[in-house]
């Protein structure tokens, strides 16, 4: 895609999407390089997408509304190779599905970054109406891997699997930061005798998941 060329405005809406899109490129691009969230302003993000700031803010409210978007867009990537991944599954097992889940989500960081840092950061700064809009497509969202998920395991209801993603979702918000952390507190954890207190987002995903779906295979046998 080519540059917009720097303080010329859009006027068509294909110009504005265009523009839109031009800026999560740019803002991926910067964060998939090593970027720190915190160092990415829309003043950062004016001069990488050689836009003045006064038309980043025709595009987003703030940075967290930047994310957000972001974060909606890796999301939707991520649901595709999720798919993907459970077509893949020679038989829907407990331990396939949980291994699907976990490689699907280690594949998408960035998306993984930006659900860390959801409750505690990007979702105080955010209009109402706009998360109104996020939380409805999350919604969806889970609704669909859900009917995908009782359509190759049907043993548990659609309901079921809202409740069981819901719990995942939570999983992997709290695993990504225990499994990434900070230099220093990194050189501690190499410790032996901290071992217990380490953490591998994939591995330590899918045991969780995997916890999860046998939980609620107890649960559908009990009512059974």
């Amino acid at each position: 895609m080519t540059n917009p060329e720097p303080f010329q405005r859009a006027r068509r809406p294909e110009q504005k999407e265009e523009r839109r899109l031009h800026l999560l490129e740019t803002a991926r691009a910067a964060l998939r390089g090593g970027m720190e969230l915190s160092e990415l302003g829309l003043n950062e993000l004016a001069r990488q997408a050689q836009m003045t700031k006064s038309n980043v803010y025709r595009y987003f409210e703030n940075r967290e509304a930047l994310l957000l978007a972001l974060l909606e867009e890796e999301s939707a990537q991520w649901r595709s190779e999720l798919s993907r991944r459970f077509v893949a599954i020679p038989q829907a097992t407990a331990e396939g599905i949980a291994q699907a889940f976990a490689g699907a989500s280690a594949a998408y960081p960035l998306m993984c970054r930006l659900l860390s840092i959801l409750p505690s950061i990007i979702e105080h700064n955010v209009s109402s109406e706009r998360l109104v809009e996020f939380k409805l497509s999350i919604a969806a969202l889970l609704a669909d891997v859900a009917a995908q998920l009782h359509h190759i395991a049907p043993t548990s209801s659609v309901a079921a699997y809202v409740s069981f993603l819901r719990m995942a979702m939570a999983l992997l918000i709290g695993l990504w930061p225990l499994s990434h952390p900070a230099e220093a507190l990194s050189s501690v954890l190499s410790l032996p005798e901290l071992q217990p207190l380490q953490y591998d987002f994939e591995s330590d995903l899918a045991a969780g998941l995997l916890l999860l779906l046998q939980g609620l295979a107890r649960e559908v046998s009990l009512k059974g």
